[in-house]
């Protein structure tokens, strides 16, 4: 889990308390972007490490293992060779 989540759920949690903030909105906004940039590059990886199992292509493969564990613990996968 990323710290962004950590902050998206206590955001979550204390807008069923109190109304946010105008900065606290924004926050939340903010979270829910990366959230959801988050889940779409997790699913990308996902769907090209299903072809690389597809294709065998081990290398392939273990590069997208490496690029989900950089995505797991920075929140980014930085570039892609090509």
């Amino acid at each position: 889990m990323l710290p962004v989540h950590e902050r998206l759920a206590e955001l979550f949690t204390l807008s069923r308390r109190r109304q946010l903030t105008a900065a606290e909105e924004t926050e939340q906004q903010q979270c829910l972007q990366i959230n959801a940039t988050y889940c779409y590059e997790m699913a990308r990886l996902q769907n090209e490490i299903l072809l690389a199992e597809q294709t065998a292509d081990l290398q392939w493969h273990q590069d997208i293992c490496a690029q989900m564990f950089e995505l797991r613990v920075t929140g980014r996968v930085s570039k892609r060779p090509k």
